[in-house]
């Protein structure tokens, strides 16, 4: 059974019985003596004169935060724990799984988590997987397999619209890389149709073990499923043939220009002093997984009181950057304080244009001339800029928050309703002046050549400011957006949905 496991009953929860039988699930931990390995001793060696800090590196491009996460599997000793929201059939997602199998292989123990959201799509391949006798796959709070997810969720509403956002990515409990990241192409920016900005922190020290204690409880949690609960629902391959599938899939596209950029040079850099890390305070912010069994009642969770109460803090500075974000009144009331009390707030959204839930749109759009109002500096990311060379489009997926330029978030969290009620969600917060100011002003710098800057007009009206060449061009409707979607979007604005968004 493994050093770091024990055997416990296979009694499902009585919301799952009538869906399926659960074979024998085994309760498993983090590896607690890796010092010896050799992600461990780099880590020894960059903690020997800097006590408790922790050691943090912003991914934000998507080649290294890919390159990153193979590189870890590639120097992994002991363990490899992921916890995602999903998992696609494609690059990114081949590549990882060909890059566990071999860690499998090694010996190395693998404990995949997803959500169940999405995963009957990639079914086959994670039962595949699970095959093998150094990985398991969970998937939380699962849908049935013999009927449709739609019908299941109308018939469970109220279990299956609650799902686990979180994002970890923990090898040895050495390393861990926490922030808003699937395992999809679109999230590492590969060059397909859409790519979405996003953001991570790589951290080293205290925050490593804080996050594998969370894995722990989410993965030893009665909402966890194994896998191969469904193996006699879903058909699939051999764990062999899988992988060579994989590696076929993989081969096929190796002389694309972002495969080749993917290396252990990152994580060779870590390992060799060389990365810079920055050291700081980190504090890891997570909710419990009981908060799925919150039923009835909604009350603000642990992550979200956490943020209220960093951002509520600020003295001179807010930037948020929230792709789905609906304030409610309580929100708009909140952002109006703290620019009341002297504070510049600025939000950073996604447009009609590069969203990819218009449904959401729909329903942050009524509280945009509030927030102006109230004195908000409002700016919605633009699909395309002029820089760009192809007709990729651009969605924001980033979730961060800095405050005064010294502390910072950066996680799973979305400010809407969905966060704050529903969906388990999971962050890193950092008092460092050195990173925060990095990244605001990185962020600020960004705006006039990503974004489109929000304003009434003396009549009250929406405008949207577009700075192109040094030349201001103002807009009077959704930019980049054709009038069905503009129609479809406001007819989704009348529809009683804000507490799902």
């Amino acid at each position: 059974m493994g050093m770091f496991s024990t055997l416990v009953g296979s009694r499902l929860p009585p919301k799952y019985q009538r869906f399926f039988k659960l074979p024998e699930r085994v309760e498993s931990w983090k590896p607690t003596d890796t010092d010896g390995t050799e992600l461990g001793r780099a880590v020894h060696h960059w903690r020997g004169t800097r006590g408790q800090a922790a050691g943090l590196y912003r991914l934000d491009s998507g080649l290294d935060a890919l390159s990153a996460r193979v590189g870890l599997i590639e120097r992994a000793e002991e363990s490899i724990d992921i916890q995602s929201y999903l998992i696609k059939d494609d690059i990114s997602g081949n590549l990882i799984a060909l890059h566990l199998a071999e860690a499998a292989d090694r010996g190395v123990r693998v404990r995949l988590l997803m959500d169940d959201a999405l995963t009957d799509e990639v079914d086959s391949g994670l039962l595949s997987l699970d095959e093998h006798d150094n990985i398991e796959v969970r998937v939380f709070n699962p849908f049935p397999r013999r009927r449709s997810r739609f019908v299941s969720l109308l018939a469970n509403f109220n279990i299956l619209n609650r799902r686990m956002h979180n994002k970890s990515f923990t090898v040895d409990n050495q390393v861990t890389i926490v922030g808003g990241r699937n395992i999809a192409d679109e999230y590492y920016r590969t060059g397909g149709a859409t790519e979405f900005i996003d953001e991570d922190l790589l951290a080293i020290g205290p925050p490593v073990d804080d996050v594998s204690d969370s894995f722990d409880e989410y993965w030893n949690s009665p909402e966890a499923i194994p896998m191969a609960a469904f193996d006699r629902m879903v058909a699939h391959s051999a764990v062999t043939e899988s992988v060579e599938e994989a590696r076929k899939y993989v081969d096929l596209h190796s002389d694309t220009a972002f495969l080749k950029g993917v290396d252990g040079r990152l994580i060779g850099d870590l390992i060799e002093g060389k990365l810079e890390l920055v050291a700081a305070d980190a504090e890891v912010v997570q909710d419990r997984p009981e908060k799925v069994r919150n039923l009835i009642r909604r009350e603000a969770s642990v992550t979200s009181i956490y943020l209220q109460q960093l951002v509520a803090a600020a003295v001179e500075e807010v930037i948020v950057i929230s792709p789905y974000f609906v304030p409610q009144q309580q929100g708009v009331g909140f952002f109006g304080a703290l620019v009341k009390k002297g504070v510049r707030v600025v939000i950073i959204t996604n447009s009609l244009a590069s969203t990819n839930h218009s449904s959401v749109h729909a329903v942050y759009a009524r509280y945009r001339k509030p927030l102006l109002q109230h004195g908000v500096e409002l700016y919605e990311l633009r699909p395309r800029s002029e820089a760009m060379e192809t007709e990729t489009k651009l969605t924001l997926h980033s979730k961060v928050a800095t405050v005064d330029r010294n502390r910072l978030f950066v996680g799973s969290f979305n400010l809407d309703p969905r966060s704050f009620y529903l969906n388990t969600e999971m962050g890193m917060a950092v008092s460092s002046p050195t990173l925060a100011a990095r990244m605001a002003s990185s962020i600020l710098d960004s705006l006039p050549d990503s974004s489109y800057k929000l304003r009434l007009s003396k009549k009250g009206k929406l405008q949207w400011l577009l700075q192109t060449a040094g030349v201001e061009e103002v807009i009077t409707t959704e930019p980049q957006s054709g009038l069905w979607r503009r129609f479809l979007t406001k007819l989704m604005s009348f529809l009683p949905i804000e507490g799902q968004m």
